[in-house]
């Protein structure tokens, strides 16, 4: 089980982590780090763009893979709402599919807001566009790119919903479920790095803005419940 309490705590202190942590990353210019060393590895070129592992299976397949268990759980949860089906998870079922979505969401929101572009549209990496901060809002740049934060990683990090759909029955499960989706949110995210698509900076904020969707909405949703997370 997992304390209420502590659950607003341990995400206080993670969410001033990464806030310090992007922060200093923006600043310093770090995320360029292993942008530079990938494409110096692949050539000075985005050699594995269109590779059909990284762009085929991983970009393409896995998106479509996602839409069908986002299709599935949508079944279930409907199903789950007649009464002859209803159970007592039957409200985490909803807010299983709320995280999700809201994670998904969120993210694309987000990408066409801050308007940022990827590592193959700039100068530095044989595109076109000169780079610009994230705080340098201006009218030519708004809304051009949709880079920032990852779209793509957000399908293994949004699934940390099920960490929280779990702890309270299958305490187990449920931690398997957080390493799985962490897992395979680093590892979309890094074929998209390969690509030339995203930093590494715009992966980590995809995790921490799934992450924290999955904290609130599971917090609030289930907060009239006598029982803990």
């Amino acid at each position: 089980m997992v304390n209420r309490t502590y659950l607003l705590r341990r995400w206080f202190n993670i969410a001033v982590t990464f806030v310090l942590a992007f922060v200093l990353i923006e600043l310093l210019d770090l995320k360029f780090l292993i942008a530079n060393q990938l494409y110096q590895l692949e050539g000075l070129q985005w050699s594995l763009r269109h590779h059909f592992i990284t762009e085929d299976i991983l970009h393409g397949g896995v998106r479509f893979a996602n839409l069908l268990v986002i299709l599935l759980l949508l079944v279930i949860t409907v199903i789950k709402s007649f009464p002859s089906f209803r159970g007592d998870n039957h409200r985490r079922y909803i807010l299983l599919l709320l995280s999700v979505l809201l994670s998904f969401g969120l993210i694309n929101y987000l990408k066409a807001i801050f308007g940022m572009d990827c590592p193959w549209d700039l100068r530095l990496y044989g595109g076109s566009r000169p780079y610009i901060e994230l705080w340098e809002f201006n009218d030519t740049h708004f809304s051009s790119g949709r880079c920032f934060p990852a779209g793509h990683s957000s399908i293994g990090f949004a699934w940390s919903a099920l960490y929280f759909f779990w702890i309270k029955n299958r305490p187990n499960l449920a931690r398997v479920a957080l390493a799985l989706s962490l897992a395979l949110g680093v590892t979309l995210g890094f074929a998209q790095q390969l690509r030339g698509a995203h930093f590494f900076l715009d992966d980590l904020t995809t995790a921490f803005i799934c992450w924290t969707i999955s904290v609130f909405i599971f917090y609030v949703g289930e907060r009239d419940e006598k029982t803990n997370l």
